[in-house]
């Protein structure tokens, strides 16, 4: 399973908040015009050994997460073999090209069908987040019950008020979580190879989405903290 590190990590590394998803590895030299054919060729094998080399771990980040939903799993594993197959066959085909022409065929077959970099490889990296935001909004939902009975146990004592407003504070940033994810990944697997470029900001969008519930949780952990502290009498000063 990927951590919020390595996932964040992701995401930054494809220029996600940036609003570029053109700055990819492999993507600067796909167009790249050697003067041979043979040096054509080379490049175009190349760039598909990368996008082999991305496949294979996107398809290990998938199976590693888990807090996918299983429709999402399943629907990135059949995005990810699909890719996977086409990059496979151009693969095995290039090597027998003998014209610039053909290149240029199987170039396009492997920008324009799959979009290995610049499609699927944010959807994935936004679904596992995505869903890993939504598993810790369910576990919270699921505490404000026992949060609330400890803010009502002070009633009367110094630290009630503060573990009051702070519940209050948690209640809203989850609910503030929850919203920013709830329509992320049906936007992020609705894209396709043939949307790009036009769905960038499509990417763009929930990785600021998703981005601004981590912060949403980031504060409800800390109000939790805070309704502990007030426990002991915390007040806030």
């Amino acid at each position: 399973m990927l951590n919020k590190s390595q996932v964040h990590a992701g995401l930054a590394g494809f220029a996600l908040v940036g609003g570029s998803l053109l700055a990819l590895p492999g993507a600067a030299s796909a167009t790249a015009t050697p003067h041979s054919f043979s040096g054509n060729r080379a490049a175009l094998e190349t760039q598909l050994a990368s996008r082999a080399t991305q496949l294979t771990r996107l398809d290990t980040d998938v199976t590693g997460a888990t807090t996918l939903t299983a429709p999402h799993a399943l629907t990135l594993k059949a995005s990810v073999a699909t890719a996977s197959a086409n990059i496979a066959a151009l693969v095995a085909k290039v090597p027998t090209d003998t014209t610039n022409a053909q290149l240029a065929v199987d170039r396009a077959s492997m920008l324009k069908e799959n979009r290995v970099f610049a499609v699927l490889t944010p959807q994935v990296f936004l679904t596992i987040e995505a869903d890993g935001i939504a598993a810790q909004v369910v576990t919270f939902q699921a505490n404000e019950s026992a949060l609330q009975g400890s803010v009502n146990s002070l009633v009367g004592q110094h630290g009630y008020t503060n573990a009051l407003q702070h519940f209050v504070a948690f209640v809203k940033a989850v609910n503030v979580a929850n919203a920013a994810t709830s329509k992320v990944t049906t936007a992020v697997l609705a894209q396709t190879p043939a949307d790009y470029p036009g769905d960038t900001h499509v990417f763009v969008h929930a990785n600021r989405e998703l981005l601004r519930a981590d912060l949403s949780l980031a504060h409800a952990s800390y109000d939790v903290s805070v309704i502990g502290l007030a426990s002991g009498g915390y007040t806030g000063a």
